[in-house]
């Protein structure tokens, strides 16, 4: 994978920066956020097996969770710094009921998570990318409001400025199966030609956000990733029934 005009390396873990940088390059979009300065954890530091103190995952547990290259043989992973929090608000949205749409593409939610996780991933044979976060909470209520929040903004908002000065449109989709997870919603945000899809997931007190872009006028656009979704659902299902 090159980085910035460097060697190809099978996986490279950046800073937040580099998020922001990724988040205003190429596009006036994708799931990547602004830089914040969180930290990150030392799995060695954390309570019991990547847990922490009400038995929710930590930033440890968390990324221990997240897919791998042993889980997409065939894909090439950037992973981003794991920590509380991946990004930080801008300019609040106009009007101010699309926020929770904002809130996900620049990675800083509401509710705020415990702990959070991201990577990008894309076949060694296509530049496609598929942008995973993962976002831990102490409750399943907090994960719970979190897509309802999202899930009224897309279904109320249709266009609205962002903190860039853009007015992408937006249009709710219908539920996705949610596959081994509890619940699954998606949106469409769309801005000058370029669409970006999102697929919000709950499962019990964890969600995962999946974002990926595509020309409008592509035959395929929209067509989502399943195989990177399912792979991160099941993993991430499998891990926190079990723990």
């Amino acid at each position: 994978m090159k980085v910035h005009g460097l060697r190809r390396v099978p996986v490279v873990v950046v800073t937040l920066a580099t998020v922001a940088l990724l988040a205003g390059c190429g596009s006036d979009d994708g799931a990547g956020g602004r830089g914040s300065d969180a930290g990150t954890e030392d799995p060695a530091k954390g309570t019991s097996a990547g847990k922490a103190g009400g038995g929710q995952l930590d930033a440890a547990g968390l990324e221990s969770v997240a897919v791998t290259e042993a889980d997409l043989p065939g894909y090439t992973f950037t992973v981003f710094k794991q920590g509380t929090v991946l990004g930080t608000k801008g300019k609040p949205a106009d009007p101010a009921t699309c926020q929770p749409m904002e809130d996900i593409r620049l990675r800083s939610p509401e509710p705020a998570p415990t702990a959070a996780a991201a990577r990008s991933v894309h076949p060694k044979t296509d530049t496609k990318a598929t942008d995973i976060t993962l976002y831990a909470y102490g409750k399943a209520a907090d994960a719970e409001e979190l897509i309802a929040r999202v899930r009224d903004a897309a279904k109320s908002c249709t266009s609205y400025e962002d903190d860039m000065g853009l007015n992408p449109t937006v249009a709710a989709l219908p539920d996705p199966d949610p596959g081994p997870a509890d619940d699954a919603f998606a949106y469409r945000r769309e801005s000058s030609g370029t669409a970006h899809w999102y697929r919000v997931v709950r499962s019990g007190s964890n969600v995962a956000v999946f974002g990926w872009q595509s020309l409008v006028a592509h035959k395929n656009a929209g067509d989502a990733p399943e195989e990177v979704i399912t792979a991160q659902l099941e993993k991430l299902t499998t891990k926190t029934s079990t723990d």
